[in-house]
């Protein structure tokens, strides 16, 4: 049985078997709207406000949102090879591993950078964009050995962010605009302890900016802003502005034995 929020209308599933029979209610996690319904009104799939309300039973659970994908830039116009059809996916898997391993080795120790970060220290990037920049950004990043992960929607976004902790979100202000994916994905930041803000370098994405413009960043309550003309800069951009984001933390950091982002 699936109950849907009326203000947002995200899907709850709930276990017909485990309904209580008198009236209850659930808080959404989205819109944090409590949904109060009656047992009969359950039924009829039509949420009905009750008078009595009481904790819903595990059993009712809101559809978890698929986290944003990890950006794979060599599966991008891949092809399946016609002599690997009778060959195991599991083996596929593994002789890709292997494959993308020995050219990682092949290409030595320089990157574009200057220096080539350990699978372990790279940087979670979350891209947050329209398709018209969202593989662009996702590749160029990949290049400069950061970790990105891609978000089509806002559900996907909430989610990564949710599961992972980012070191860099990147909002375009056209990101999903049917669900409100710039309003949620800012919500969420701003909703962040100070310790974790701290700990993310929000990236803004917009038209009509001076790109790397310090006092629009402020005003936009973002520690950078990006015009869509110089997307090609933004592997740059963000490298120093990170840089000198880190260097403004150098003492706050040692002191509470944080490293940098």
């Amino acid at each position: 049985m699936v109950l849907i929020c009326p203000k947002c209308e995200a899907r709850l599933r709930l276990d017909e078997a485990q309904l209580p029979s008198h009236p209850f209610s659930v808080r959404c996690p989205k819109c944090q709207t409590s949904v109060e319904v009656q047992p009969d009104s359950v039924v009829g799939r039509e949420p009905v406000v009750a008078t009595e309300t009481v904790a819903v039973r595990a059993s009712a659970v809101f559809e978890r949102p698929v986290a944003a994908p990890q950006f794979n830039s060599n599966a991008v116009g891949e092809n399946p090879s016609p002599t690997n059809q009778g060959t195991p996916s599991g083996l596929d898997e593994i002789a890709r591993v292997l494959a993308q391993a020995l050219r990682s080795a092949e290409s030595g120790s320089v990157s574009g950078r200057g220096r080539k970060r350990a699978a372990w220290d790279r940087r979670k990037v979350l891209v947050c964009t329209s398709p018209a920049y969202r593989e662009a950004i996702a590749q160029l990043l990949v290049e400069q050995d950061y970790d990105v992960f891609m978000a089509e929607n806002m559900a996907e976004g909430l989610g990564r962010m949710r599961e992972d902790r980012m070191d860099v979100v990147i909002l375009d202000a056209n990101f999903d605009p049917l669900e409100q994916g710039v309003a949620f994905i800012t919500r969420e930041v701003r909703l962040l302890r100070p310790s974790e803000r701290r700990r993310l370098f929000f990236v803004y994405l917009t038209a009509g900016v001076r790109t790397m413009d310090p006092h629009t960043a402020f005003l936009q309550n973002v520690n950078l802003v990006i015009n869509p003309s110089d997307v090609e800069q933004l592997p740059e951009a963000l490298e120093l502005s990170i840089r000198h984001y880190n260097e403004l933390y150098r003492a706050f950091n040692r002191a509470l034995d944080l490293s940098p982002i």
